[in-house]
């Protein structure tokens, strides 16, 4: 059977349509690094705080459940930002600082900002890549949630701990590259 030409151009069309079809659901959200500096901390004069400067972080995210039928499908949001109000610095006792420890500091903190950009995308991740039940999803993006923020907070510590909060310049290089190349691959 010989198809005419207008045929064969609407079976062409067909097959490009289809080759070019994208999922319903494409999931792209991009978590870029907080360049920090002095002025985004709230300023502190005479803290009785044990550290000069202290660095916090919002990693928010909500989603979009749809179901048709059978099929479900969460489309996810995960933001990272810096919180204005819970980073504090002393500027009495960073003044106290040349500029080689100012410098220094800074970049122990950029180090907070960029574990929370970092696990902010591992959030992410792990979100998007869960088959989810349609009675119990809202509890399993809880745990997920819950559990990513959680290993947050013990690596925040074992940098400052194994840094001595940005007083040992070895390891803080050490981390500074697993920050840069953390930072490039995700």
């Amino acid at each position: 059977m010989l198809l005419k030409p207008a045929a064969m151009l609407g079976l062409f069309s067909l097959f490009l349509i289809v080759l070019s079809a994208r999922p319903a659901f494409s999931q792209k959200n991009q978590i870029d690094r907080i360049n920090l500096n002095w002025s985004m901390y709230k300023k502190l004069n005479n803290s009785n705080l044990p550290y000069i400067a202290y660095t916090a972080h919002r990693t928010l995210h909500q989603y979009r459940a749809t179901q048709k039928g059978s099929q479900f499908s969460l489309v996810f949001k995960v933001g990272v930002s810096l919180d204005g109000q819970q980073s504090t610095v002393d500027l009495r006792r960073l003044a106290t600082l040349g500029e080689e420890g100012k410098k220094n500091l800074l970049n122990h903190e950029q180090g907070h900002s960029d574990l929370a950009v970092i696990y902010g995308r591992v959030l992410y991740k792990s979100l998007t890549k869960k088959v989810y039940s349609v009675k119990n999803y809202q509890n399993e993006v809880k745990k997920i949630y819950d559990d990513t923020l959680k290993e947050l907070a013990e690596i925040h510590a074992r940098y400052d701990m194994e840094t001595l909060h940005g007083e040992e310049q070895a390891p803080q290089a050490k981390w500074d590259l697993y920050f840069k190349k953390e930072l490039k691959a995700s």
